[in-house]
């Protein structure tokens, strides 16, 4: 991983990526600098936002890329056969059933060889204070709503992806710090799920309920904001 660590000395956001977290996602900009954010553009001209995952003492220990034209961008934007027929013209003698394999199979995550992302912004646990509260989200888009929200936090993609070392890692905190621990799991049975197994290595796990027309943390926060 020390390659890439010069990619997130100097962070940069395109376009698509201030769009993505300051317009839709209403983040704190002291949020995306903290956890580094930043953004590059590949071959094809689609744009990443890419998100480094630090362990507590601040190594660089994996990278998530977010594909930021999967969902809205222009290549979303019309029906796939027409996409399909249009791509086919312009590149000639292009056979159509490829574009389309080629469209339908691109991903919305990257992961570089070599990257480790269990639990997400690690370093914000050498700021905790003695009886402080700490949320665990559900990914990383949870993870800056509530950081931007005033909140210390940090991600757990799955419960499966813990390791022995995570696991112990948070119980420690709990025993020297009495660390409250909080959670709004996302509205699924895979949420629901994920709360259950870390209230059997966290006890005094919180559970808050979101709304009922909110399916995670980050649409609530996105309402929140939107009504103030």
């Amino acid at each position: 991983m020390s390659r890439y660590e010069r990619f997130f000395e100097h962070p940069w956001l395109n376009d698509e990526a201030k769009k993505f977290l300051f317009e839709e996602r209403h983040l704190d900009p002291r949020v995306v600098r903290w956890c580094r954010l930043t953004s590059w553009r590949d071959k094809q001209g689609v744009p990443w936002l890419q998100i480094p995952y630090y362990n507590q003492e601040g190594k660089l220990v994996g990278i998530q890329n977010r594909n930021l034209g999967s969902e809205k961008g222009k290549v979303k934007s019309e029906p796939l056969a027409r996409r399909s027929q249009k791509l086919a013209t312009a590149q000639g003698n292009c056979q159509l059933s490829t574009v389309n394999c080629q469209l339908a199979s691109a991903p919305r995550f990257r992961f570089p060889y070599g990257s480790q992302c269990s639990i997400y912004n690690l370093p914000v646990l050498n700021l905790l204070h003695e009886g402080e509260d700490l949320y665990i989200t559900e990914g990383c888009s949870d993870c800056w709503a509530i950081l931007s929200a005033g909140h210390k936090a940090i991600a757990i993609p799955s419960a499966t992806l813990l390791k022995p070392k995570d696991v112990e890692q948070l119980s420690t905190l709990n025993c020297q710090l009495s660390t409250h621990f909080h959670m709004y799991p996302d509205r699924d049975e895979p949420g629901e799920r994920l709360f259950l197994q870390l209230k059997q290595m966290l006890p005094n796990l919180e559970h808050h309920q979101l709304p009922p027309d909110c399916k995670d943390y980050s649409e609530y926060y996105v309402k929140l904001k939107v009504e103030s």
